[in-house]
């Protein structure tokens, strides 16, 4: 496993968490009139979550599991091979949808509510994902 290639990939992660916590702080009546802030906002929460993909997909060939079919899948894997906790592999899954829903505008409608809601809700995840898989480096 090329763990300084996945160190790159975390402290990525980490850059634009703070990226997207900036721009989610705002409140939502002032985020949502902003279209820069949102794009801007959709591009980070993309880049982070397919870096995290990338991730799980190094660790998971590492481990010589199954290759995931989805992107979901991928975090939930995670969990199987008990590397994250069941509660984050599933709450970072969700994650995987939204990406999908913004990459491929399916059913979106222009809901940036859900967006900015979700988004908000998933930095924590994604602070936990990093801390654990940065752990996880240094033992194996």
């Amino acid at each position: 496993m090329d763990k300084e290639t996945i160190y790159k990939k975390i402290d990525q992660i980490k850059n634009l968490l703070k990226e997207l916590d900036k721009t989610l702080s705002l409140p939502f009546d002032k985020f949502i009139k902003d279209l820069n802030i949102i794009r801007a906002s959709e591009r980070n929460f993309q880049l982070m979550v397919d870096i995290a993909i990338d991730i799980n997909s190094q660790i998971i060939i590492e481990k010589d599991a199954a290759s995931p079919d989805t992107y979901k899948q991928s975090f939930l894997e995670l969990g199987n091979l008990k590397i994250l906790p069941r509660d984050l592999s599933e709450s970072l899954a969700k994650t995987a949808s939204l990406r999908n829903i913004l990459v491929h505008e399916y059913d979106f409608e222009e809901d940036y509510r859900k967006f900015y809601d979700s988004a908000k809700n998933s930095i924590e995840s994604y602070q936990n994902y990093c801390r654990i898989i940065y752990k996880f480096l240094e033992e194996v």
